[in-house]
C-alpha cells in the first residue's frame, strides 16, 4: 500500500533523525555511551561504516537523551627537544590514525596558531584535531612547553600527561555539565514526544489543516528555548569556539531534528582532552575499565610497527622518550585503582595445547613457535614456554 504525502514526510523525519543519531569518531577517539546513564559501554571507530579517518557510531535514539562522551589519546609525541606529530600508540582496534609526523625543535618554533580543528607551527600542520577547542588546549600546551627551561620540560611533559588522567576533574566537569544542562536535557526529551508522538496522533486525529498552527507554535517554541540554552552551555564549556558555536546554535534553532541531538554536540567534546582510560575508570564497569586498560597498556608497551615512520633520529628519540613517560604515567594512574600493570602485560592463557606462541600486543595466539603478528604491524611473537610473556625493558629498544 502506498504512503499518502503525511506518512511520506514523517519517514523522512525518521530518516534525517537517524542520521543525527550517528556521530563520526575520528581514531585515536573512544566513544562512551549509555541509555538510562547507567552501564556506560566503550564504542570505537568501525571499519564497515568508516575509513582510515574514522567511523560512525550510533548514540542512544530514545530517550533519556544526551548520553554521549568521547575521549582521546593523546596525539602528540613531547620531549625535551621537540614536539613531533606522530605517536605510535593507537587506543582503537586496526590500524593507527593518520598522522603528519612532523618534527618541530623548541628552539627553532616562531609560531603556534591554532585554526579551527588546525594546530600550526611555523605555518605547517601539525596535526588536525577533533574540535577547535582540543586544537587551542594541545597549542597552549606546546607554548607552555617552549617557554619552560630545557631542564624542566622533562617535568612539564610527565605534568601535561598526568592532567589527562585526572578523574577528578573529569567528575567536576561532568557534574557541573549536568548541573548546567538539567533543563535543557528536560526541554529535548519534550521535544523528542512533541514531534514523534503526539505530533502524529493530532495530526491523524484532527487533520493537519485545524492543527499546524498551534503545532508549529509549539515547536518554535521549544526549538528557541533549547538553542538559547544551548548557546548559553557552550560557552561555558567552550568559551573560545566562537565560530564554531554560532555554527551550531543556527543548526540547532533552525533544524528540529538536530535541536533533539543538541546535548549530544555538547557533551561529545566535553572530556575529550582526557585519556580513554581515565572517563572509562568513572563511567564504565570494573570489568570493561580492565579490559580497555589492558589493551591499551600493552599498545604503549608493544605498539603496532614501525614505531616511528619519520626517518629523523631527533623525532625517533621524541617518540620513545615521550611513550616512555606516558607508559610510566599510566602504570602508575593503574596502581592508584590497585591494578597491577605487570599482569595486564602478561601472557594469556593458551586456548589449548596446539597454541605455543602469542602477539604480546593484541594476545592472538598461534601454534606456530616463531613468527610475527602481521596485524600489529609485524610484531614478533612471545613463546608461551618462554619467560611467561613478562615486559622487559628491552622491548622499548626495538
Amino acid at each position: 500500500m502506498p504512503l499518502n504525502e503525511l506518512e511520506l514526510l514523517f519517514l523522512v523525519l525518521v530518516c534525517l533523525y537517524g542520521w543525527e543519531c550517528l556521530c563520526w569518531l575520528k581514531r585515536g577517539s573512544v566513544g562512551f555511551v549509555t541509555w538510562l546513564g547507567q552501564n556506560w559501554r566503550t564504542v570505537h571507530p568501525g571499519t564497515l561504516a568508516g575509513n582510515q579517518h574514522g567511523g560512525f557510531v550510533l548514540a542512544p535514539p530514545l530517550p533519556p537523551l544526551g548520553n554521549l562522551l568521547t575521549g582521546n589519546q593523546f596525539p602528540l609525541s613531547l620531549s625535551a627537544e621537540g614536539v613531533l606529530g606522530f605517536v605510535a600508540s593507537n587506543v582503537n582496534p586496526g590500524w593507527r590514525p593518520q598522522q603528519t609526523g612532523r618534527f618541530f625543535r623548541f628552539d627553532d618554533i616562531k609560531s603556534i596558531e591554532a585554526k579551527g580543528k588546525k594546530l600550526l607551527i611555523n605555518g605547517e600542520l601539525l596535526l588536525k584535531t577533533t574540535s577547535p577547542a582540543l586544537a587551542l588546549h594541545l597549542g597552549r600546551n606546546v607554548k607552555l612547553l617552549e617557554k619552560v627551561a630545557v631542564p624542566q620540560r622533562v617535568s612539564a611533559v610527565e605534568k601535561i600527561f598526568r592532567e589527562t588522567f585526572d578523574t577528578e576533574a573529569i567528575e567536576k566537569r561532568w557534574c557541573e555539565f549536568q548541573k548546567q544542562t538539567a533543563v535543557m536535557r528536560w526541554l529535548v526529551n519534550v521535544l523528542f514526544g512533541y514531534l514523534f508522538i503526539l505530533t502524529p496522533v493530532m495530526v491523524t486525529h484532527f487533520g493537519l489543516k485545524q492543527t499546524w498552527i498551534g503545532l508549529l507554535i509549539g515547536l518554535f517554541a521549544l526549538t528557541t528555548a533549547i538553542a538559547i540554552l544551548f548557546r548559553r552551555a557552550h560557552k561555558t564549556f567552550y568559551p573560545e569556539a566562537e565560530e564554531e558555536r554560532f555554527t551550531h546554535f543556527l543548526t540547532v534553532l533552525l533544524s528540529p531534528v538536530t535541536c533533539i541531538r543538541a546535548l549530544d554536540i555538547l557533551s561529545r567534546h566535553l572530556l575529550e582532552t582526557f585519556h580513554p582510560l581515565a572517563i572509562a575508570r568513572v563511567f564504565c564497569s570494573p570489568e570493561e575499565f580492565r579490559e580497555l586498560a589492558g589493551k591499551a597498556l600493552r599498545d604503549v608497551h608493544f605498539p603496532t610497527l614501525p614505531l616511528c615512520p619519520p626517518t629523523q633520529p631527533r623525532a625517533a628519540a621524541t617518540e620513545q622518550e615521550s611513550r616512555t613517560l606516558l607508559r610510566k604515567t599510566m602504570e602508575a594512574f593503574l596502581r592508584q585503582g590497585k591494578i597491577d600493570p605487570g599482569e595486564l602485560v602478561g601472557p594469556p592463557q593458551p586456548l589449548d595445547e596446539t597454541c605455543r606462541a602469542y602477539c604480546p600486543r593484541c594476545h592472538a595466539q598461534f601454534t606456530l613457535s616463531d613468527g610475527s603478528c602481521s596485524d600489529c604491524g609485524g610484531m614478533p611473537l612471545k613463546s608461551f614456554e618462554s619467560d611467561g610473556g613478562k615486559h622487559s625493558d628491552a622491548a622499548e629498544q626495538r
